[in-house]
């Protein structure tokens, strides 16, 4: 066979200048084709080389002559095309003409109306299917298929004797002609007009093996896609000798086979019909390969679809290499498995530039399921998305009656196709659990994204008594809040802070002095531990701290929202949006259940935290001073309790709001007070079950959104910066004997492996 070598360049476009064509691509690659390729196999060795499917797009083939005047390019359009430009190719020995690749998505119109006749065939058409012109009737839509009776199709299938077919059963059986009326004598009605939908839905899983012929199917794409599952499933593979807008030809790979079929389009529609089909293989045992060139990306990527349900990415390429060749007994290369993944994550999610225009719909819907709640979004002037808030209406009204007033902020990154950073505001409900209050995205944790966050939050939740803040060191948020809340207090993570000291004191273990230091209720013991280590800011220590922080030192709660939504951060934002509400409405009715169950006083976790220090405190002596003043002997600094003004000399009880050990001995031993009478209401059962009364409503399908015009004409793009393509640095695996990098992070200033 002798084969030729053609440069391919695609990605770009012609241009004239001064009367002379040239094509400006971006990429280039080569193919080796044998001479006698035709028209259909080169189609389908350019859609495979430069991965696109034909049944979206439609391939254009253009090449220049090597001539003295110029002359536009020439078109490949039929095989004497294809014949004369091999001819040129091969014929060039020093420099060889590229073929040049454009292409453009088809259009598709599924509006039935008269049949037409067959297009007239070639001579070697015609010598493989004999003439047939099927008899007149009227193509049936999909809303009257129940006013139609039982009616006899006839079909002539070349060697084989007529069949009958009801394809809305499936039924995959073809019967002998005398056997395949009904008990009334009718023979079983077929629906002539097969939509994407119930066609096997394109999944290689489906049931393919029926006779087709007389099939009426929405598109020629959609005829393609059937036959590319069934070729998988049936183990062959076909090539196509005639394909365009008016008739389809496959016939099997196997010169010497007879599997063949013939679909044309109907008048005045895109629709096609088979008309001729012969389903039996007489291939060689030989001829079967490791891969299947029907197996596309595409339909790899449908028929595993199902497992990107939800916000799991957890299903890798690999998986789908593996999976794939356990059911169909195919291998696949990773890159194919790679755009499968790829495809069914967009066919499942939606893309997430389609995610951006849909977005104020969205935000809408939030704000009308969901009374109170609280939505922004801010565009550049080229209508460029920038940023997003959203606060639920029920969060927002929990948080401002029934919630301690402590406020933990983080930012993480997004790592879907744009960049984008997600911020997350979260706080803690009276059982110590998590209790989201609102969220946002922005593209980076810059001080412009924090400001408008922080500026947004307020809105949202106005001004709240002894509200407190905690983040990392991120300098950005400590400037925002500074100029949106500069009365609130702030406090620094202490988990940061460690890390950070034990950057600066490589050669000796202070971890677990600082955190000593840092969870220190007295002053005299936090002093204690500071002489060893010095030169460091005050505010991230409880008996420092100016402000009331009930004992919340560290922002693992917001990082705890962080992993929460793991998998989420790799959707389109308004499926992200989407997961957030959804794992709201999960915890407001699973706890508001709890809440209501309770049989205590106060919440499940102080009840635990006040069992606790009661046994502690059981042989602590308790000297009276006067009527609300005592003092606990507890082998140490001992404790002054002043019951009338809630105080301790431990700091405990004022800084956590709810007895500490000192309390609770005084309580047990005088009778007259109550444990539960000197906790916040925050910690009360009646507070919990208020903090999740209210509901949480879904969006709902988007077919079902009802929005204003106002909101429709919103015009909202997606950003104009993009992630980078590839591995990120951050998380790059290192090759062999590679050393890891440590740099030093830009958010709290630790050197280490940055994840």
């Amino acid at each position: 066979m002798v084969l030729v070598r053609v440069p391919i360049l695609f990605n770009g476009e012609w241009i004239e200048q001064n009367d002379e064509y040239k094509f400006k691509g971006s990429k280039a690659k080569g193919i080796m084709i044998p001479r006698s390729t035709t028209y259909a196999e080169l189609v389908d060795k350019i859609a495979e080389v430069i991965d696109i499917d034909t049944s979206e797009f439609e391939i254009t083939m253009k090449f220049k002559l090597k001539t003295s005047d110029p002359m536009p390019p020439v078109t490949i359009q039929t095989n004497d095309d294809v014949e004369f430009f091999l001819e040129e190719v091969a014929s060039g020995m020093e420099f060889r003409n590229p073929l040049c690749i454009t292409f453009e998505r088809r259009s598709i119109s599924t509006v039935p109306v008269d049949r037409q006749p067959s297009p007239r065939l070639s001579w070697e058409e015609s010598h493989a299917f004999s003439s047939y012109v099927p008899p007149s009737f009227p193509i049936l839509s999909s809303n009257n298929f129940t006013e139609v009776n039982e009616f006899v199709t006839e079909v002539d299938c070349l060697d084989e004797p007529p069949l009958a077919v009801d394809l809305a059963l499936g039924d995959n059986t073809p019967a002998p002609i005398s056997s395949r009326t009904s008990n009334n004598g009718h023979v079983p009605r077929i629906n002539l007009l097969a939509s994407s939908s119930n066609l096997l839905a394109t999944e290689v899983s489906g049931d393919t093996d029926v006779s087709m012929v007389k099939e009426v199917f929405e598109s020629k794409e959609a005829l393609q896609e059937k036959l590319k599952a069934l070729a998988v499933k049936k183990r062959f593979q076909f090539k196509t000798p005639k394909s365009d807008k008016d008739l389809l030809v496959v016939v099997c790979m196997d010169d010497n086979c007879k599997w063949r079929l013939r679909a044309s389009r109907l008048k005045g529609c895109n629709m096609f019909e088979i008309r001729k089909y012969y389903n039996v293989h007489t291939c060689s045992l030989d001829s079967q390969e490791k891969d299947n060139r029907q197996a596309s990306s595409k339909l790899v990527g449908k028929n595993f679809r199902h497992k990107f349900d939800g916000a799991s990415s957890t299903y890798k390429p690999a998986d789908i290499m593996q999976d794939f060749q356990k059911e169909f007994g195919y291998e696949i290369s990773y890159h194919k498995a790679w755009r499968a993944r790829e495809f069914a994550m967009e066919m499942v999610r939606g893309s997430s530039a389609d995610s951006y225009h849909l977005l104020p719909s969205y935000m809408a819907m939030v704000e009308k399921k969901n009374p109170g709640s609280r939505t922004f979004i801010e565009k550049d002037s080229a209508n460029n998305f920038k940023y997003c808030f959203i606060a639920i209406g029920s969060s927002l009204r929990g948080f401002t009656s029934c919630i301690r007033p402590v406020i933990a902020v983080d930012g993480t990154f997004m790592r879907g196709k744009y960049k984008r950073t997600l911020f997350i505001a979260t706080s803690l409900d009276g059982n110590n659990q998590l209790y989201p209050v609102a969220f946002g995205v922005g593209d980076s944790e810059n001080d412009a994204s924090w400001e408008w966050f922080f500026m947004k939050l307020r809105e949202s939740i106005g001004d709240v008594p002894n509200l407190v803040f905690i983040s990392d060191r991120h300098g950005s948020i400590k400037k925002a809040i500074d100029k949106v809340f500069p009365t609130v207090g702030y406090g620094i993570c202490t988990h940061h802070l460690k890390r950070n000291v034990n950057a600066h004191f490589k050669e000796v273990d202070v971890g677990a002095l600082f955190e000593l230091a840092a969870k220190a209720y007295r002053p005299i013991k936090f002093t204690q531990y500071m002489n060893v280590i010095r030169s460091v800011s005050l505010n991230w220590a409880r008996s420092y701290f100016e402000g009331r922080r009930y004992g919340i030192i560290m922002t693992n709660i917001a990082e705890s929202m962080n992993s929460v939504l793991k998998e989420a951060r790799t959707l389109p934002i308004h499926k992200l949006m989407d997961c957030i509400i959804d794992k709201l409405q999960e915890w407001f009715a699973k706890r508001r259940d709890l809440a209501m169950d309770a049989c205590t006083l106060m919440t499940t976790w102080v009840e635990k935290q006040l069992k606790g220090k009661l046994d502690k405190s059981h042989t602590y002596p308790v000297i009276q001073i006067n009527f609300h003043e005592f003092i606990v002997k507890d082998g140490d600094l001992d404790g002054h309790v002043d019951v009338l003004q809630k105080t301790c000399s431990c700091n405990e009880f004022q800084i956590d709001q709810f007895p500490c050990e000192h309390v609770v001995a005084v309580c047990k031993h005088m009778r007259t007070y109550s444990v539960y009478d000197l906790c916040a209401h925050y910690y009360s059962v009646n507070a919990w079950v208020t903090a999740y009364a209210e509901s949480i409503y879904p969006v709902g399908p988007q077919e079902e959104w009802d929005v204003s015009e106002e909101v429709r004409a919103y015009v909202l793009s997606p950003p104009m910066k993009k992630r980078e393509v590839g591995r990120p640095r951050t998380t790059r695996i290192p090759s062999q004997g590679e050393d890891i990098v440590h740099r030093k992070c830009s958010r709290c200033g630790l050197r280490g492996i940055i994840d």
